[in-house]
């Protein structure tokens, strides 16, 4: 017997997250399996800040809700951020009685957190992915009453019930990519027979990561033959494109960097945060990291980074810790170890789920045939 044809262009899918790129892109990731799989009626609600653009782009309806994130650091600032997601949940209700969703997924980010709120008040199939090891204030709370948990990492899964909990993976923006680095370090002008350093702090760079690693580069200068590619955000920019020309470094210095895969492709050593995207990249391409998790993120970074240093793929660097000397000297420690083994590469690809995308999106599907 035929099971019936579901149109799954009339079930509406609500996908809720905050406009960070360790939030933004994997649920873009995931909407565009579903999209792909015949679910055209997907909306996005969240608070999306310079992350609206980008769901612009990619063709996706979206609703922006004027949620801030919580901050105690005054009364006033207190009062006024728990004040705007209260807003952002009763709209929140209003817009989801309107559109009756067949579920509602949330990546996180404190413009997810009132969506899910208001799914889980109106008996509507919820679930949540969590993108790093330690799971978020907001995404701990709502794991209590939403249908499903995705993880990304093995790591946490003590934090959550495991009875409705899946490994998923992080979805990734990137993919693994092969090149000839020759050509490639000719596109960034750049050298093929220098020891290259890749440096980024995420989407919006790091001062005090591109502070430090400016003035280690300085000294590095004296000691080896190196080369940079240096993503550093635009606010920085431009001050470093003047030390960097002082310097006489060789480096490809960008405010914001499209072709990240080519970097990884082609760098010898990753000096970055820890972001869970971060993580799931580094393990997808097999570089050795140098890792100084961001400290005032309620140490999601510290776990993430955690994962790769246990399995000797990364070096950790504490802020409270970072030094140009201290630096430096991470870096001999790793140019002299050389590549990766090809026991640490084994273990990296337990880390790395390649259909990260195709696993959540799959779960998502199970979710709304299953309630």
């Amino acid at each position: 017997m035929r099971k019936p044809v579901v149109d799954k262009s009339n079930q509406t899918i609500v996908i809720a997250t905050g406009g960070s790129g360790g939030h933004l892109f994997p649920a873009i990731a995931v909407a565009e399996i579903l999209r792909n799989d015949g679910y055209s009626e997907i909306l996005f609600l969240g608070s999306f800040g310079i992350g609206l653009e980008k769901l612009e782009q990619k063709g996706f309806a979206c609703h922006n809700l004027a949620a801030r994130g919580l901050s105690f650091k005054n009364p006033i600032i207190a009062i006024s951020s728990i004040i705007s997601i209260m807003r952002a949940a009763v709209s929140s209700l209003f817009l989801l009685r309107k559109i009756k969703p067949q579920t509602v997924i949330g990546f996180g980010g404190y413009g997810a957190f009132p969506v899910v709120a208001a799914a889980i008040f109106l008996k509507y199939p919820t679930m949540i992915h969590e993108q790093n090891v330690l799971p978020g204030r907001a995404n701990h709370l709502l794991a209590n009453f939403v249908n499903k948990i995705a993880i990304s990492f093995k790591q946490s899964e003590h934090y959550f019930n495991i009875s409705k909990t899946v490994l998923t993976g992080c979805p990734s923006h990137i993919t693994k990519k092969e090149v000839l680095r020759s050509e490639t370090l000719k596109r960034f002008q750049l050298q093929d027979n220098k020891f290259t350093i890749f440096v980024f702090g995420g989407s919006q760079g790091s001062h005090r990561v591109n502070e430090i690693f400016l003035e280690t580069a300085k000294i590095l200068k004296q000691e080896i033959d190196f080369q940079v590619i240096h993503a550093c955000g635009k606010k920085d920019y431009p001050q470093l494109k003047i030390e960097y020309e002082k310097s006489g470094i060789n480096v490809a210095l960008f405010d914001f960097l499209d072709k990240i895969d080519e970097a990884y492709a082609v760098s010898d050593l990753v000096i970055s945060r820890a972001g869970a995207g971060t993580v799931t990249e580094l393990a997808m391409c097999e570089r050795p990291a140098l890792l100084i998790p961001y400290p005032y993120a309620q140490a999601h970074q510290k776990e993430n980074a955690a994962v790769l240093s246990a399995i000797k793929a990364a070096a950790i660097i504490d802020e409270n810790d970072l030094s140009a000397e201290k630096l430096k000297e991470e870096i001999f420690k790793i140019k002299n170890a050389g590549i990766l083994s090809k026991e640490v590469r084994q273990k990296l690809q337990t880390i790395y789920f390649p259909d990260a995308a195709k696993r959540i999106a799959r779960e998502i599907v199970k979710l709304i045939n299953e309630i």
